[in-house]
């Protein structure tokens, strides 16, 4: 394939088709139900309810709490102090501003969220409460101050390519449904194929962009949950769709530098699509799919431009010595943390126990060390564990074996690493935020 840069594919282009797909979704003060301790809205007696700092603490069973501290570095906490028990798991967690908003996915069932609000740093965060989304999602963001939820490769009567975007406010009042809006996907970048999209980034014109991962369909239509990525026939080539909130499309970018933009693991897609301080957005593959002849690497779309910048490659694993990643996130600058694969040939299931900072603009990197031994690391085996970048510091959640649960503070110029606050009965810190 020759290389495909700054295609714009636009309106008329496409079939485009908006369902009224119905999503019961409810979200108040709903904390009757899910009160931990005995006590009306979910506080544990005696609970350290102070700070700006959130944390998901899972405790051997798979049961999770939302526990809050004035510090990740000094005071270690209890599991047993926290201010609520969720009423299921496992959550993966985002921040804007004073809120955290959960989301579980619970397979054929509705997807479960829960949100949370810091009103007073001495005071334990507002549960503002449950909100339920009954179509799966496989990625999730906000554009401007709406939460999003996604999902690909939706059945509806003999369609199978159907992407839906759920569009969710977000206030006091809750988490509430705004709007449902989907689109079929066949050939949005041709040869037929099916689209499955990973990851949100706000393009802060009422736009978005978000990969795309091109596959042939994945189900006939007898499966209700439909699928997401099936057999990859171009599995080198990279694809960035630039939609607005209705879902039209306004660009199509490919290029044959690096593969598919989508971390997986087992079905589930992990965002590889970020901007960095500077406005530019990286757009980075691991190279996961096992027929791409491609190696791990990233592109950019620089701030202001309508495709991929044409002098920019970064052949991110030949800078890390042949090793893959599964997961990235943005830290400060150009600079983002990568989650290395065990293995040099990973698989769907494969471990990813240690890391390194990548310097985008330097094309460079440096090791994080001072971590337990890789093979001592009980954590990094899921999609949880999720760090969190703040005053400049990354902080990754460790379990060593043997151990608790506790956050490891990372310079990352150096990348050397400090232990933090353990928290005492978890078995994981699923995720860590600052809530402001």
């Amino acid at each position: 394939m020759k290389a495909l840069l700054s295609k714009g594919l636009y309106g008329g282009a496409f079939v485009l088709l908006s369902l009224s797909l119905p999503l019961f979704t409810a979200c108040s003060s709903d904390d009757s139900a899910e009160s931990t301790n005995g006590e009306s809205g979910g506080i544990a007696t005696g609970a350290a309810t102070s700070g700006h700092f959130f944390l998901d603490a899972a405790a051997d069973d798979g049961t999770e709490y939302i526990l809050q501290n004035t510090s990740v570095t000094d005071g270690d906490l209890n599991i047993s102090s926290n201010i609520k028990e969720l009423p299921t798991s496992p959550y993966t967690w985002v921040f804007k501003d004073s809120y955290a908003v959960g989301v579980s996915y619970q397979q054929q069932y509705a997807g479960l969220g829960y949100c949370v609000k810091l009103t007073d740093e001495t005071k334990p965060f507002e549960q503002i409460g449950q909100f339920q989304v009954n179509d799966r999602f496989t990625t999730y963001g906000f554009i401007d101050d709406m939460f999003v939820t996604s999902v690909s490769g939706q059945t509806r009567g003999d369609r199978t390519d159907i992407a839906i975007f759920d569009f969710w406010s977000l206030d006091d009042s809750g988490v509430k449904l705004l709007r449902s809006k989907s689109r079929y996907t066949t050939d949005i970048a041709g040869e037929g194929q099916q689209a499955t999209f990973s990851g949100i980034v706000d393009n802060g014109d009422g736009a978005f962009l978000t990969a795309m991962i091109k596959s042939d369909h994945k189900d006939d239509g007898s499966n209700a949950q439909g699928g997401s990525i099936g057999t990859v026939k171009y599995p080198d080539s990279c694809w960035v769709v630039k939609m607005d909130t209705a879902l039209n499309i306004k660009a199509v970018y490919g290029d044959d530098r690096i593969s598919y933009a989508c971390g997986q693991f087992r079905s589930q897609t992990l965002n590889s699509i970020y901007k960095a301080d500077d406005g530019n957005v990286y757009v980075f593959s691991n190279s996961y799919e096992s027929t791409s002849t491609l190696p791990a690497g990233a592109l950019r779309i620089k701030k202001g431009a309508d495709g991929f910048d044409k002098d920019y490659y970064f052949n991110i694993q030949s800078e890390l010595g042949g090793y893959k990643f599964r997961r990235v996130w943005p830290i400060t600058g150009s600079k983002f943390l990568l989650e290395l694969y065990d293995d040099k040939t990973p698989t769907s299931t494969g471990a990813a126990r240690h890391y390194a900072v990548i310097d985008m603009e330097t094309k460079s990197h440096v090791d994080v060390t001072g971590l337990p031994d890789k093979l001592n690391i009980t954590s990094g085996q899921t999609t949880g564990d999720v760090p969190m970048v703040y005053d400049g510091k990354i902080f990754i959640p460790i379990t060593q074996r043997g151990g608790y649960a506790a956050l490891y503070n990372v310079d990352p110029n150096t990348g050397v690493a400090t232990k933090g606050i353990t928290v005492t009965g978890a078995a994981t810190i699923r995720s860590v935020g600052y809530l402001k």
